[in-house]
């Protein structure tokens, strides 16, 4: 199995700042292919992880080109496997459909122990009779810690989109409110993409349907470009905090849950795909991505008011995507993709799991 020249965090490798340290503490290489065509679309990539309670590895990826449609015959490839050995041999996934548009798998778990997640790309997109647009969600859920899954489609209305979008998704993963409401990031692609909108669903019901609620922030195109992909997390004020895919990344927060939003705060970096943690010990991380970096960045006092410069836990062509799961009160894992991306490079193409420990100091 071939690794890459390009900088990747090895155990023992971390940031220590005033206010704490993350520590790398292991690195796997879940899956490789040495890139036997020479292209840059041999990619594995958009992989996602979930580490069962019962101590099983379910993930779903792509494989072949990024942009598929130039390779007609060999893109869009969806996998689903299972592993039941800590990721060192991969099975297939009997109770998970690989379906074109199953690209991400977050992961969220229900006060009553079921796992809820959805297909990117709603289906049935029309509009409605008050001009919003409405379209049907497709709802994944699994009672088995995720052995098996049930596919049900959930309705979802008022949505300010164009019925004629590129693409419309819940995103991220889902928050369960404590007034029993679901609270989910939802995102389109626009053809004009200064239309593009990032944000939140709600659904009092479930997950059985949902009613667009608001956009997390509005006309920021000029300054930031296309707002996208918000990463969402519940802190224990009660607040919801939010960060959006932009170039530099926007934060945002809401006191009312979810129905009105702050004015964006733009942090320092862009980011693809920033993703929110908060662990037991009260710690709040971000992991975000570009086409040439993985980064992890840290709140100490787990409000998202300051955040620690980054862990750089990979510095080479990547296609920016990442999950992250809690798996101590003070530990947690990211899984994310090396290699080629925009050009061959040698090594090949990798999905990644790094293993981080954090500490309040």
């Amino acid at each position: 199995m071939s690794e890459s020249s390009a900088f990747s965090v090895q155990p023992g490798d971390g940031l220590t700042e005033t206010g704490g340290s993350l520590e790398v503490v292991e690195r796997e290489v879940l899956m490789a292919n040495p890139g036997t065509y020479g292209i840059p679309d041999e990619q594995l990539h958009f992989p996602y992880l979930y580490e069962s309670a019962s101590g099983i590895w379910y993930m779903t990826y792509r494989e072949g080109p990024h942009h598929e449609t130039l390779f007609d015959s060999a893109g869009n490839r969806v996998q689903c496997v299972q592993s039941r050995d800590r990721g060192k041999t991969w099975l297939p996934w009997m109770g998970m459909t690989a379906e074109p548009f199953l690209y991400q798998f977050f992961v969220t778990r229900l006060e009553d122990g079921s796992l809820i997640s959805y297909r990117s790309r709603m289906t049935g997109l029309h509009q409605s009779q008050d001009g919003t647009t409405g379209g049907t969600a497709i709802i994944l859920r699994s009672a088995d810690e995720g052995a098996t899954w049930t596919k049900h489609h959930a309705p979802v209305s008022n949505m300010p989109f164009s019925a004629d979008s590129h693409l419309i998704t819940l995103w991220g993963l889902a928050v369960a409110m404590p007034d029993g409401r679901l609270v989910w990031g939802i995102i389109t692609r626009e053809r004009n993409a200064r239309e593009t909108i990032a944000g939140v669903a709600e659904s009092i019901d479930g997950g059985r349907s949902f009613r667009f609620v608001t956009a997390l922030c509005d006309e920021v195109f000029d300054e930031v470009g296309e707002p996208r992909e918000p990463g969402m997390v519940l802190l224990p004020s009660g607040e919801l905090l939010a960060v959006i895919r932009c170039s530099p990344m926007l934060q945002v927060r809401s006191a009312d849950g979810g129905r009105t939003w702050s004015t964006p705060r733009k942090l320092v970096r862009p980011g693809i795909c920033p993703q929110l943690l908060l662990l037991q010990n009260g710690v709040l991380v971000c992991s975000y991505g570009t086409r040439s970096h993985m980064h992890i960045a840290a709140s100490w006092d787990g409000a998202g008011e300051e955040w620690s410069e980054p862990l750089v836990v990979y510095e080479g062509q990547t296609g920016g995507y990442s999950n992250l799961q809690p798996l101590a009160a003070d530990r947690f894992r990211i899984c994310y993709q090396e290699g080629t991306f925009n050009e061959f490079q040698p090594g090949g193409h990798r999905i990644v799991r790094v293993e981080i420990q954090t500490e309040v100091v």
